[in-house]
C-alpha cells in the first residue's frame, strides 16, 4: 500500500455505503496515519444510483463521513479544465470506460495517490496513465 494517499473507487464506496464496518475502521486507520482519502463525486453519484438514489440505507452519512475525516476530501469537478481532463481520461479508458472510473483515475493522477479498490481485476487492461491500483483483499 502507498504512503501518498488513496482515491476510493466504486467498489470501496459501495461497501462503505452498505456499512462494512471493518472497511470503515481500516479507512479511519489510514486517516489516523495522515493519508489523504479522496471520495470522487462521480463515484458517489454512481453508488447512489446503484442503491436506488435514496439515503435510507445510511449511504450519505457513511460516505460523507469518510470525506469529512481530517485527511478526507470530496473530489469534485471544479472547473472547465477538470471536465476536459475527465473527458481525456474517459477516452483513454476506451470501451471499458465508466465515468466514475474515469473520475477516479483523474483524481488519482491529480492527488498523486493510489486507486483503492476491492477488485483490482476491474482495472486490468485499462490505461491508467501512471496511476497505481492498491487492492484491499480483506479489511478484517
Amino acid at each position: 500500500m502507498t504512503e501518498t494517499g488513496y482515491v476510493l473507487d466504486a467498489t470501496v464506496v459501495s461497501e462503505i455505503a452498505r456499512g462494512d464496518l471493518p472497511l470503515i475502521a481500516m479507512l479511519f486507520g489510514l486517516d489516523g496515519r495522515g493519508l489523504p482519502l479522496v471520495v470522487p463525486a462521480l463515484v458517489v453519484a454512481s453508488v447512489a444510483a446503484e442503491m436506488g438514489g435514496g439515503d435510507e440505507s445510511g449511504f450519505l452519512p457513511a460516505v460523507r463521513g469518510i470525506a469529512r475525516l481530517e485527511h478526507g476530501a470530496y473530489g469534485g469537478l471544479g472547473d472547465f479544465d477538470d471536465a476536459l481532463e475527465l473527458g481525456r481520461v474517459a477516452a483513454r479508458l476506451g470501451d471499458k470506460q465508466r465515468w466514475e472510473d474515469a473520475h477516479t483515475v483523474m483524481l488519482a493522477r491529480l492527488w498523486q495517490a493510489d486507486i483503492l479498490t476491492l477488485d483490482a481485476a476491474r482495472w486490468d487492461g485499462q490505461e491508467l496513465d501512471g496511476a497505481r491500483v492498491s487492492e484491499i483483499a480483506d479489511p478484517e
